[in-house]
């Protein structure tokens, strides 16, 4: 049986921590069986490494000079 966030919330005040599994089951959450499914594909594949990293570096506000 499925329970609600609120339920689970309620629950867990008084017992603590729910078990991911409940979690899992309260947010009716399902992952992928094969890996190659959590592959992303957000960069293109004619840009560089270096190109990425500068990027990355950008976009965490860390710009090397």
């Amino acid at each position: 049986m499925q329970e609600s966030m609120e339920n689970l919330t309620e629950k867990y005040i008084r017992r603590g921590h729910p078990t991911v599994d409940e979690l899992i089951a309260a947010q009716n959450l399902s992952f992928p069986r094969d890996p190659v499914d959590l592959l992303g594909n957000f960069w293109p594949e004619n840009e560089s490494i270096e190109d990425f990293l500068t990027a990355l570096r950008a976009w965490r506000g860390r710009k090397k000079n």
